[in-house]
């Protein structure tokens, strides 16, 4: 399938959209998306019509007129020719060659060869319109930039004193859990002596833990179990007088001391 524009269209309509990107910024998507119309060779230049699709937005400005400064040599014309796009309201509707009077009858501008494409400036100057302007810079290209930054802060490394180095020969350091806990096979320390017969001290802590441990079943009694507080009172009093003979006492002093060994205490350093 041959392309809509043919070469000189396609370039000089390239040339255009970055001649007049301030004026028209949407010049060159219009193009993009146009098809050829019209085509005349009117004898001192040429017209194409050019058709926008319809269903492109509306431009972002709205110029009505003929616009542009690009030139170009074509075929053996010893003059350039001087190429306009015409908008109206900002849409792209015609693209227009002026050969200053030159007769361009026997030009065939499908097939014409032509160079040295460029515009010229408010000073009157001639600038070389450069292909390559029209290529925007792809967004991968900013994986290949890598602006300075200052280096990373250095990390000082810190030393930190762990004792002599353990040569052979040396015991080995107890492990963690002998340290907090004390090892297994430690001797034990020494447990206090539990047949020694209680004293009067030990007597009464027991008398007074039997009393409120009593108080405390016979409340529980009543309140929970409807025994009638007679009853109850007359129990505790039976089981008091019992608990509190000497013998007795001895002997549950004696177990107390005895459970006592067993609490945790921490190993002597």
């Amino acid at each position: 399938m041959s392309a809509p524009f043919t070469r000189l269209e396609s370039d000089i309509l390239d040339a255009l959209a970055w001649d007049l990107s301030e004026l028209a910024p949407d010049l060159a998507g219009q193009f993009a998306e146009a098809v050829p119309g019209v085509r005349r060779n009117t004898g001192s230049g040429l017209f194409s019509q050019i058709i926008v699709d319809r269903a492109r937005p509306a431009p972002m400005t709205t110029p009505t007129g003929r616009f542009g400064t690009v030139h170009a040599m074509v075929g053996d014309l010893p003059d350039p020719i001087a190429f306009q796009v015409e908008m109206v309201a900002g849409r792209l509707i015609a693209l227009h060659g002026d050969a200053y009077g030159q007769d361009t009858r026997a030009l065939d501008f499908a097939r014409v060869p032509y160079d040295q494409v460029f515009t010229i400036d408010d000073r009157g100057e001639s600038i070389a319109f450069d292909p390559a302007a029209l290529i925007q810079p792809g967004p991968l290209l900013d994986l290949h930039h890598h602006p300075d930054r200052d280096p990373p802060p250095s990390i000082a490394a810190h030393l930190f004193d762990i004792g002599a180095v353990q040569r052979p020969g040396d015991p080995a350091p107890k492990p963690l859990i002998d340290v907090l806990f004390g090892s297994p096979t430690s001797t034990p320390p020494e447990a206090p002596p539990t047949d020694t017969p209680a004293d009067k001290a030990d007597q009464t802590s027991i008398r007074v833990a039997l009393s409120v441990v009593l108080g405390v079943i016979a409340l529980f009694a009543i309140a929970f179990f409807d025994v009638p507080v007679v009853l109850a009172l007359i129990v505790l009093f039976v089981v008091g007088r019992f608990l509190n003979k000497p013998a007795v006492l001895s002997v549950l002093a004696r177990a107390a001391r005895r459970f006592g060994q067993y609490e945790y205490r921490p190993p002597e350093r």
